[in-house]
C-alpha cells in the first residue's frame, strides 16, 4: 500500500467517525429531554450563640498524660528504656528464678548480631531447619542488636528441652529467656 492511499484510507476513517457521531445529532430533533430536578433543601445552621446544648470538648489532660508516659517509656530511636526492645518487636527478658514460678511464655535465644544481615541469614536457615523463628531488635548501651529466637512456648520445660536440641545441632549456646509479645 502506498502512502497515498494509507491517507487516503485514513481521511475515509476519519469522516466515518465524524459522520457517525454528528448525523444523529443533526437530525435526532428535540435530542433527549431535561429532567427536573427538585431543589435540594439546604438544612439551617444554628447561630453561634445557640450552641449551649452542645456537649463541651474533650479534656486533653487524660491525652497529654498518657503521652508523657509514653515519651518516659520509649527513646528517641523506638526502644522501650526498660527492656531495650524496639516498639513492636518482641521483649526477650533475662530468665530469672521467681519468673519460673509465674505463668509466663517462654522462648530460646539463639544469638545475637550487630549485622542483621547475620541475623537474617540465621533466621533463614532455621525457619529451612522447620522452627519458628524469628528477630528482635534491643538497643543495650546504645549498641543495637538484632537477636534471634525460636518460640514461643507455654512451658518453660518445652524451652529448655528446645535449647538443649539447638545446642547439641548447631552449637550456639543457646539460652532460654521469658517471651513477652
Amino acid at each position: 500500500m502506498t502512502e497515498r492511499n494509507r491517507y487516503r484510507l485514513m481521511g475515509a476513517i476519519f469522516l466515518i467517525a465524524v459522520a457517525a457521531v454528528a448525523l444523529p445529532m443533526l437530525f435526532d430533533g428535540e435530542g433527549v429531554a431535561p429532567i427536573q430536578l427538585d431543589p435540594i433543601e439546604v438544612p439551617e445552621m444554628p447561630a453561634a450563640d445557640a450552641q449551649d446544648d452542645a456537649a463541651p470538648p474533650p479534656d486533653p489532660s487524660a491525652a497529654l498524660q498518657a503521652r508523657r508516659e509514653l515519651e518516659a517509656a520509649i527513646d528517641e530511636d523506638g526502644y522501650a528504656r526498660d527492656t531495650g526492645t524496639r516498639i513492636g518487636d518482641p521483649s526477650l527478658l533475662e530468665d530469672s528464678e521467681e519468673s519460673a514460678a509465674k505463668d509466663l511464655k517462654w522462648a530460646v535465644q539463639v544469638a545475637a548480631f550487630a549485622q542483621a544481615e547475620n541475623a537474617k541469614s540465621l533466621r533463614e536457615r532455621l525457619l529451612a531447619d522447620g522452627y519458628a523463628a524469628f528477630l528482635s531488635n534491643a538497643k543495650q548501651e546504645g549498641e543495637v542488636a538484632v537477636r534471634v529466637a525460636v518460640g514461643p512456648f507455654i512451658s518453660r520445660d518445652d524451652a529448655a528441652q528446645l535449647q538443649a536440641e539447638l545446642d547439641r545441632r548447631y552449637g550456639f549456646g543457646a539460652v532460654v529467656v521469658r517471651f513477652s509479645p
